[in-house]
């Protein structure tokens, strides 16, 4: 009797993966031609049309907004308790190990029954499928991933459906263990490709346990560099398991797709590190006090970055691992050079960043050589909305700054169309708000007289803990720097950079100057350029439209609801810093005022971008 036989092709599985990048793709492109239709209307001032105000009557012409709001909430906002993971994410998950699981046990030919539970059949193809998984494994966490130009998500996005399938692995690497033992126990560890076999499992269940996420944010240098090692590990001797069983064909792309991407990360280190020779290659690291540094350096960067990018620093006296960190500042070339300054705002935890603070606190600064490698990332344009909130907690200020900076030159360009900002900062301590308290001062002057600007800054430590803070102005509740203004006496401090050799701190404390005020509130408000100023008779007034100082924690709830419910037009809210803020704001706008019927009746729909790394 002839039997038909289809033999199993484990490539299949990689068709889902593609349909979910082409609808991601479809909808970036969809994105991008709105954004640049809205940006069209501003910059050749067309009519731009008023949409109506809600009304409180249901209008069916507005059922695509309310599916839009219905889809963020439900697929974006919501997230399942424990996995810290949103619905699209956890079903994504769980549809592409189920369909791993499904190919697994599906039958091959027309006479076994539909499901095979004998574990010689499954066993042999587990170990198939998890093979042909470990390109796609690798793709997904390459740093200059082509899939980031097409669908718009950056790679610390991407890194989430990377372990999605390295967890997909796992398991099917454990259902071929446990396959091939029923199948032949005495044969299990026999020869020597198996041993490999069983070296490269144990590799990757290790970096699997590591990468979990507080074992991964408790020990990140054991992780990062445990990490590189097992999962070479992983593939060299799976490489070794797989040839005897003619299926090498699957682990070669490894060694292509890791190789190119560490190619042209070393190029990029190279060129911008050093054949665009920097005129110091020395990083400038400042203690600005309560475990903060701020740490500048500049560099030629071809095309510059965007606001809201962050790069890889590495600092070669400290070690060999690099870490991310969010550029504080936009891209602007100096005078007369061809050199432009990055700023970094960095709070000292373990490992590198505290080796840093330990290098700059017996004198308040030190230079080190570093190296970087970047810009990465894909912050979402918001140029075409009318209303921009940013939020951020900590030292996630550094990405909504930036954002705010570029959104106001955008608009002086005609290229946004932005009619209210609103920019709210909690930090605990005076001292965490003195370390960018000049560059928002900086920023907001740059309003375009065509927003409504409210910046409110939260200080939710309670009382100042140093005494030469206590010259700052204390701002009232309903203080609006709007309508008041503070006269200061004069004092001026300029910044200097030590020319110690790499590795050694400076013999004096470097001056702080406008850039990071480390004095009392009197020498800092007449700190020069970057805080305009009207000098009378040796005294300096300043004025900073909408500013305010509050005590407390946010109500993030309450901000949202009157910003979104009054908005002219859609709504942008950007938002940085630690998980319980980024929660708060994700719960927040998933209240019933953003919801698909507050949509109908006409308050607009909300675009929601966190900046959370999940190295």
């Amino acid at each position: 009797m002839l039997i038909y036989v289809k033999q199993p092709i484990p490539e299949n599985a990689y068709w889902g993966v593609f349909a979910l990048m082409g609808l991601a793709t479809v909808i970036n492109i969809g994105f991008i031609a709105w954004a640049t239709y809205r940006r069209y209307q501003v910059r050749w001032k067309k009519d731009i049309p008023v949409p109506p105000r809600p009304s409180g009557r249901l209008s069916i012409r507005r059922l695509p907004h309310a599916i839009l709001s219905a889809s963020r909430i439900w697929g974006f906002r919501l997230r399942i308790p424990y996995v810290e993971m949103t619905l699209v994410e956890f079903a994504l998950s769980m549809m592409y190990l189920t369909g791993c699981l499904a190919f697994t046990y599906a039958p091959t030919d027309s006479e076994k029954p539909i499901v095979h539970l004998l574990p010689n059949y499954w066993g042999a193809k587990a170990g198939l499928l998890g093979a042909a998984q470990m390109p796609l494994a690798v793709f997904l966490a390459l740093k200059n991933n082509p899939v980031t130009w097409l669908t718009g998500l950056g790679h610390e996005k991407l890194i989430l459906m990377h372990r999605v399938v390295s967890r997909c692995i796992f398991v099917l690497t454990w259902l071929h263990f446990v396959g091939e033992y029923y199948r032949s126990p005495e044969l299990l560890m026999d020869e020597g490709w198996k041993v490999a076999g069983m070296v490269g499992a144990v590799a990757q269940t290790v970096t699997t346990i590591f990468g979990i996420k507080q074992i991964r944010h408790a020990y990140y240098e054991i992780f990062y560099s445990s990490h590189v090692v097992l999962i070479l590990t992983f593939v060299i001797t799976m490489h070794i398991h797989c040839i005897p069983m003619e299926c090498a064909y699957y682990i070669w792309p490894c060694y292509v797709i890791w190789g190119f991407d560490r190619l042209l990360r070393g190029s990029r280190y190279v060129l911008f590190n050093l054949i665009l020779r920097p005129k110091n290659r020395k990083a400038l690291i400042e203690d600005i006090g309560s475990d903060g540094l701020r740490v500048t350096l500049k560099r030629r960067i071809p095309g510059g970055w965007k606001a809201g990018q962050h790069v890889f620093l590495a600092f070669p006296g400290l070690g060999i691992e690099s870490h991310p960190f969010t550029i504080g500042n936009i891209y602007e070339k100096e005078e007369g050079g061809d050199e432009a300054e990055m700023l970094f705002i960095i709070r000292a935890m373990g490992g590198q960043t505290r080796m840093l603070m330990n290098r700059a606190m017996p004198t308040g600064t030190c230079e080190l050589n570093a190296l970087f490698d970047g810009p990465y990332g894909h912050p979402e344009d918001i140029r075409a909305f009318t209303t921009c909130i940013f939020i951020a907690g900590g030292t996630g200020v550094t990405y909504t700054v930036a954002r705010m900076h570029q959104l106001f030159k955008d608009i002086h360009a005609s290229d946004a169309r932005a009619t209210r900002v609103v920019f709210v900062w909690a930090v605990r301590t005076e001292v965490e708000y003195n370390w960018v308290a000049s560059d928002i001062a900086k920023v907001v002057a740059l309003v375009p007289s065509s927003v409504s600007l409210l910046v409110d800054i939260y200080l939710t430590g309670g009382a100042r803990k140093d005494q030469a803070l206590a010259a700052l102005p204390s701002l009232e509740k309903d203080f609006d720097i709007e309508k008041d203004t503070i006269i200061t006496s004069s004092s001026t401090r300029t910044r200097t950079r030590s020319n110690t050799s790499s590795g050694q701190c400076s013999n004096e404390k470097a001056e702080s100057g406008a850039s990071t005020p480390t004095q009392p509130a009197p020498a800092y408000f007449a700190s020069g350029a970057n805080t305009p100023t009207t000098a009378v008779d040796g005294v300096f007034a300043f004025h900073r439209p909408g500013i305010t100082r509050k005590g407390g924690r946010p109500d993030m709830r309450r901000i949202l609801e009157e910003e979104i419910t009054v908005s002219e037009g859609a709504v942008a809210v950007d938002v940085s810093g630690p998980d319980g803020l980024v929660n708060s704001v994700r719960s927040a706008l998933s209240q019933p005022f953003t919801g698909p019927i507050a949509t109908m009746r006409g308050t607009p729909t909300v675009l929601l971008s966190a900046e959370q790394f999940r190295m």
